[in-house]
């Protein structure tokens, strides 16, 4: 037979991965007396949880142990919810506590804690999520008990503070079995309205009447509700679910009514104020503006105000009369110059030439005779004198 060769650690491995993988071994309620208790400094607490007939190691580690509420010891009759799982080091299966409570307290309480902690898991407390309360919202919804202390302190503050808020009351039961029910019910209703914040609370009580507004579908419901959440359960010292998923939580009904309004009064107040440092903040403009104007009447242009340009214009008409002077002086050279070449010309033209007589001889065709070689005996030639033109017949040249 082949047997499969394992080490301590290995086998020790197995088995815990055997015990982890077993649902039946998770999220366990486990009822007994605690003995051999030994916290340590760094928060972790070790101790046997036993019964009558048996008993089994159990470990606490500091992350959950700060949620336990009042000192434990030996002796102490406890639920603890948790795991159970192994430790592979030493090859024990032990218990791995999430949560404790006194069973004289009841389970109850334990039940709470471990839902706060889920719900905590799952970010529904975070404080990233949490919504502004608008300021001057149009509407403001109301879940309350009808005819409640808490629902008359609510609609009175919030009427003293902002009259011009419309107020929308959603009545529901806030204790007793069919509470929850009654509550969804009344967000639903809220969810289909036009609002901008919305109220859920009632007065104070005991635990075990605010525990509607620790129900799961309660909880989530808030949690996705459309508009921000004031909640307002219970006093000072109330805390329930609605409160740490709710984007504000007020200790009273009329604190509620509070956060969820400006005071309109402050806010005339403030109007006013500002009003009045704006009438005054105007009046020293319009007056340092009056001493602008009256230092900008007072200077020389608006005085005399040919003063700025009765120099520029004497100066304008000299610049005229300069420029006048050298046109003239221009077309007057321009005008020499052109006399002279007129001269010159007239000194190179033709008649001038032939005025002082010289004569131009050309053939019969108009081309003019520059060299005896160009010409034949016996051809005739136009010459051109100072007052007319001949006809002559070569009959000798000679070079």
């Amino acid at each position: 037979m082949n047997l499969t060769l394992y080490s301590v650690t290995s086998l020790n491995r197995y088995i815990k991965q055997k015990f982890d993988s077993d649902i039946s071994l998770k999220g366990l309620k486990l009822k007994g007396e605690i003995s051999n208790f030994k916290p340590y400094s760094n928060g972790h607490i070790y101790f046997t949880l036993k019964d009558e007939n048996s008993s089994i190691k159990a470990v606490m580690f500091s992350e959950y142990t700060k949620y336990i509420k009042g000192p434990i010891k030996d002796g102490d009759e406890i639920v603890a919810v948790g795991f159970v799982s192994t430790y592979p080091a030493r090859g024990e299966y032990q218990f791995y506590c999430q949560a404790i409570e006194l069973a004289g307290l009841g389970q109850q309480l334990l039940e709470l804690e471990m839902l706060k902690k889920k719900l905590a898991a799952e970010g529904l407390f975070n404080q990233s999520r949490k919504r502004e309360i608008k300021l001057y919202p149009r509407a403001i919804g109301v879940i309350c008990a009808p005819n409640s202390a808490a629902l008359s302190d609510i609609e009175k503050n919030i009427r003293l503070r902002n009259p011009f808020v419309e107020l929308k009351i959603f009545p529901s039961l806030v204790q007793g079995n069919e509470a929850p029910k009654s509550l969804l019910k009344a967000l639903k209703d809220a969810e289909n309205t036009d609002i901008d914040t919305l109220i859920i609370g009632r007065g104070g009580g005991a635990s075990e009447d605010l525990s509607a507004f620790n129900d799961e579908s309660l909880v989530r419901a808030v949690a996705k509700f459309p508009v921000p959440v004031i909640a307002a359960v219970g006093h000072e010292i109330d805390f329930t679910l609605i409160d740490y998923v709710a984007d504000a939580r007020a200790s009273t009904p009329t604190g509620a009514a509070v956060l969820s309004t400006i005071d309109m009064h402050e806010v005339m107040q403030r109007v006013d104020a500002t009003a009045s440092r704006l009438d005054e903040a105007m009046k020293n403009k319009i007056t340092l503006l009056r001493h602008k104007l009256d230092s900008l009447i007072n200077r020389p242009f608006f005085i005399n105000p040919q003063s700025m340009y009765k120099t520029t214009l004497v100066e304008v008409e000299n610049m005229k009369k300069r420029l006048d002077q050298a046109v003239t002086y221009l077309i007057q050279s321009r005008k020499d110059r052109l006399k002279m070449y007129e001269k010159q010309l007239q000194s190179l033209s033709i008649d001038s030439v032939l005025s002082r007589g010289f004569a131009m001889m050309q053939t019969s065709d108009g081309e003019v005779i520059t060299s005896v070689s160009q010409i034949n005996i016996d051809q005739e030639l136009k010459t051109q004198l100072k007052d007319g033109c001949i006809t002559t017949k070569v009959i000798k040249k000679e070079k």
